[in-house]
């Protein structure tokens, strides 16, 4: 499983370590990664205890950058004091007088922080070594260390750190060589859920089965007054109804008027459909957003980032987006009731006495478009799942930007975790970037029952 903490920035303030600690104790024993390390516990006055610090540092410093960069910005960190199901703590410590003692075995090149953090009562000790940078020297021992001769070099695994190997050496002395930097960047999502796409098809059904039979047994009921302009308040009403409009019986049979109610609900039901496509397509917990970090004080130019989505998940076909970005559309007038007569003479009467017009014209809800951030736009591809290719955007130094927010239709059953992939080029960089998130499937709570209001102009 994955440590329980979001790594798509740094961890270096308090409530972030403290965070940090609590995801360690509430962790599987094998969640250790390449830029994490736990002991459960140290005598940090002694040679052995301060040897541990040494060697992780000096561990954690000798990664490759494009890998480091995919976890808290390439910071790396080892916890002392704290393991899975236990805060243990440390025995309290000047770290002034620790960083001059481990100094003298990783020499003053390695840029390392220790914090201590109060967790359940209990210190524990959080070593922050800052990230490695192309460029960087190959950090050796400088003084022997236990069975380790000066100039041992120690090198981050997963879960360990271990003596350099041939081609942990290889990547130091291309890191140490290169001259064109390679690129950095931290991608993740906004929010780690996404709802699965309500069922909008059979909620029209649903609404069709329920008016049919009482559109089918409607009938006009009669008034004792001939239609006037009832309530309107302005000095031409009375003179209006002094001039009665002339009323022409129903015609209708009960076949046609059957039929004028199928029309209506087929009609009604198609928008219902749309109305739903574009309420969902607005639906903020039904859509997909990623930001992008760059930890770096490089600026980085015609940065090309693709997403892709495993699992049943799509997104919107043309026609799908074409309703979605034009105006919501309007609900259909259902048929008059059986036996409503027509009025005539007078249009403004006519419509009034039917019940079908009003002073006020029909709203219509404008184009607001899909929620746009300060991103560059994207396109989804359907690849049996999905893919979302941004468009080339700009990095500054160290900016976090937030992309556009993308539609999707997700087909999976809540609780269900999927794995995205991603990467990304630069102009002017080395190498393709890749990295991964999870994404966990949520119930909708995308309203069903109000797609036939029209004061409802999104969800």
């Amino acid at each position: 499983m994955v440590l329980q903490i979001d790594t798509s920035e740094p961890l270096l303030r308090p409530s972030q370590l403290s965070a940090l600690v609590c995801a360690v104790r509430d962790a599987d024993p094998h969640d250790e990664h390449r830029w994490i390390e736990w002991k459960s516990s140290l005598d940090l006055t002694t040679p052995a205890g301060q040897g541990h610090i040494v060697k992780h540092v000096l561990g954690l410093a000798n990664r490759d950058p494009t890998g480091a960069s995919r976890w808290a910005g390439g910071y790396g960190y080892l916890l002392v004091g704290v393991e899975p199901g236990a805060v243990n703590g440390v025995t309290s410590v000047d770290p002034e007088v620790l960083v001059g003692q481990v100094r003298a075995f990783v020499g003053s090149t390695v840029q390392w922080t220790p914090e201590l953090v109060s967790v359940d009562g209990a210190q524990v000790l959080v070593v922050i070594v800052d990230p490695p940078r192309p460029g960087d020297p190959i950090h050796c021992l400088r003084k022997q260390l236990d069975k380790f001769p000066p100039g041992t070099i120690f090198v981050r695994h997963t879960g360990r750190t271990d003596p350099h190997t041939p081609g942990d050496l290889e990547m130091l002395q291309a890191r140490l060589l290169e001259r064109t930097p390679s690129l950095q960047l931290t991608v993740a999502p906004v929010s780690q859920t996404i709802e699965t796409t309500p069922d909008i098809i059979g909620a029209a059904d649903k609404w069709v089965k329920q008016r049919r039979p009482e559109l089918l047994a409607a009938r006009h009921q009669p008034t004792s007054h001939p239609p006037t302009l009832g309530d309107i308040r302005f000095p031409v009403r009375s003179a209006l109804n002094a001039f009665p409009p002339k009323v022409r019986p129903d015609t209708r049979t009960e076949e046609q008027y059957a039929d004028q109610v199928e029309k209506f609900l087929t009609k009604a039901k198609g928008t219902l459909v749309d109305r739903g496509i574009w309420d969902l397509y607005r639906h903020s917990a039904a859509l997909l957003q990623m930001r992008v970090s760059n930890p770096t004080d490089l600026g980085y130019t015609a940065v090309r980032l693709v997403v892709h989505i495993p699992g049943r998940v799509k997104g919107y076909s043309d026609a799908m987006v074409e309703v979605a970005q034009d105006d919501r559309p309007n609900f259909p007038r259902p048929p008059k009731p059986l036996g409503t007569p027509t009025v005539t003479d007078n249009e403004l009467l006519a419509r009034l006495a039917s019940g079908y017009g009003s002073l006020v014209p029909p709203v219509s809800f404008p184009d607001l478009g899909r929620s746009l951030g300060p991103g560059p736009g994207y396109t989804v591809r359907d690849s049996g799942s999905v893919d979302i290719e941004y468009r080339e955007f700009e990095l500054r130094p160290g900016e976090i930007m937030t992309l556009d927010s993308v539609p999707l239709l997700v087909r999976e059953d809540p609780g269900v975790t999927l794995t995205a992939t991603w990467h990304a080029t630069a102009a002017g960089v080395r190498g393709r970037l890749t990295g991964e998130f999870d994404l966990v499937i949520a119930e909708s709570t995308f309203d069903l029952a109000n797609l036939n209001r029209d004061d409802e102009a999104d969800q």
